[in-house]
């Protein structure tokens, strides 16, 4: 994992706060890799043999790593003037160094990670003579090849006798992909044909089944849409487009209610069917459904100030008695990485609200704090009768900027984790990262995701440009194995090595 970082270009530091790596270590040749695992640098011609040596053991994760040792003294020749980018020697031995390492990819069967070898070789393409680059472009065809990526290898094939038309090894193997290709193509007519052959007679009497089922499961969910909502079923299947999102408190609540249905649909029981309360909001009668939920955020954004418990209620007839508890308000993190409290503090409201829907009620509670805090105060859910511990029947997560408050929120995510509360996240604006990365995030956390990332019908569009949203899609988790804190900074490190965006 350090490897990875640094030949991304990461300086890790040692305990003194100095750069870790370099000096006496990198004499040390009879290990590839110093003290804080970083590859050493070694001189290009040394590591080619010492790479080599490796390779031909059968050790091609060593020759790896001599070679991307030979790339590092490279890279820091490169960065000795302009005069060192044209410097041909230089870059005949970057391309052989990265494609030994592409060889040693193949050996493996890592072919996506030979093609990036191979990629890595032909960035100073200009700079190379055209024997060099007809290897290259040969080496990236037989990993495509690999791959059964037949259509871009002929590509490449094509690329190459561009260069030098009487390559042979690369007209055989231009013979052999078109062939290749042709019953591939033949192949894949015949499949797609087989498949909506498939579609008619039983195949089609399955679907109705499993549509009856879906509707089945919204329906356990326990909300009722009303006839200016969005068909959820028609929706799922591109059908109908989502709202026009200009009312933003009405958006949050619609997805809210329908992050609940989608969990319905993937969860193996109703999440509906609440059963627990507020501390202060008097217990419901037995024969009264009642109903509990968690809203936490990190930042001092105002997505759950927007929250409408009239509108949610109004969609679950089932509910007489509905409490909510929102968790937050803490400021922002600025680009400086210090805390900016949120300016709207002093408006939120005090004590427990209480909004009535024509015989039912709805309790309401904004708490300034992390979940954390809540639960050191006892301020969520008090034992039952039995002295059972309560929870609330699903937790909501609104905007939380996973990259940005990585750390901050992991004590809540555990918790939820390990008491195997039903999470949402509530997906941030766009083009925030959270829609490319969250869900990797939540699994590194531990997270067991049950309701994979959706758009919802309902974002938050600003007005006059509906493109740009937000609160636009959701993620659901429940359950898993939460990382221990002092682990945390190994996974954040991690995902740092795969280029994920997290602090």
């Amino acid at each position: 994992m350090q490897a990875a970082l640094a030949a991304k270009g990461y300086d890790l530091l040692d305990t003194d706060g100095g750069a870790g790596g370099g000096g006496d270590g990198e004499e040390e040749d009879s290990d590839e890799e110093d003290i804080f695992g970083r590859i050493r640098k070694l001189p290009p011609d040394a590591a080619r043999e010492k790479g080599k040596k490796a390779f031909q053991d059968g050790d091609y994760d060593k020759a790896i790593r001599y070679w991307q040792g030979g790339l590092k003294s490279i890279l820091g020749s490169l960065c000795a003037g302009p005069a060192a980018l044209s410097d041909q020697s230089l870059s005949e031995l970057d391309l052989t160094l990265n494609l030994n390492i592409a060889m040693a990819y193949m050996k493996k069967e890592d072919y996506h990670a030979a093609e990036r070898s191979v990629d890595k070789a032909l960035a100073r393409r200009e700079a190379l003579p055209a024997h060099l680059i007809t290897k290259a472009l040969y080496r990236k065809a037989m990993a495509q090849r690999s791959m059964r990526r037949l259509d871009q290898c002929l590509e490449t094939l094509g690329d190459l006798l561009e260069v030098e038309a009487g390559h042979a090894a690369a007209k055989q193997m231009q013979q052999e992909v078109e062939r290749e290709w042709a019953k591939q193509c033949r192949d894949q007519k015949k499949n797609m044909r087989k498949l909506f052959d498939k579609l008619s007679g039983e195949d089609r009497a399955a679907e109705e089944i499993e549509r009856q089922q879906r509707t089945a499961l919204r329906d356990r969910s326990g909300v009722r849409w009303t006839a200016d909502d969005v068909d959820s079923e028609a929706f799922a299947a591109g059908s109908t487009p989502p709202s026009d999102g200009k009312d933003w408190g009405l958006a949050l609540s619609r997805t809210v209610l329908w992050a609940m249905e989608q969990l319905a649909l993937e969860g193996p029981r109703p999440y509906a069917a609440f059963c627990t309360r507020l501390p202060g909001v008097p217990a419901a009668r037995k024969d009264l459904a009642q109903g509990s939920g968690n809203f936490t955020q990190q930042s001092s954004t105002c997505e759950l100030r927007w929250l409408k418990p009239a509108e949610i209620l109004k969609r679950l007839p089932a509910i007489q008695c509905l409490a909510l508890e929102l968790i937050g308000f803490l400021g922002e993190i600025d680009p400086d990485n210090s805390r900016v409290p949120d300016p709207n503090i002093d408006k939120l409201p005090e004590g427990i609200m209480k909004i009535n829907v024509d015989e039912r009620q709805a309790f309401l509670r904004a708490t300034q704090g992390s979940l954390e805090e809540a639960l050191d105060k006892e301020l969520l859910l008090p034992p039952d009768a039995d002295g059972k511990e309560a929870l609330p029947q699903v937790c909501f997560i609104a905007h939380p900027q996973l990259h940005r408050y990585f750390s901050e929120f992991h004590p809540a995510i555990s918790w939820l984790i390990t008491k195997q509360v039903p999470t949402i996240i509530i997906g941030a604006s766009d083009p925030d990262p959270s829609w490319q990365q969250d869900e990797q995030l939540l699994r590194k956390l531990g997270a067991e995701l049950v309701v994979s990332k959706r758009e919802s019908p309902y974002p938050m569009c600003l007005p006059g440009n509906s493109k740009v949203k937000k609160c636009s899609h959701i993620i659901g988790f429940r359950g898993g194995k939460a990382i221990e804190r002092d682990k945390l900074m190994n996974v954040k490190l991690e995902l740092l090595a795969q280029e994920y965006s997290v602090r």
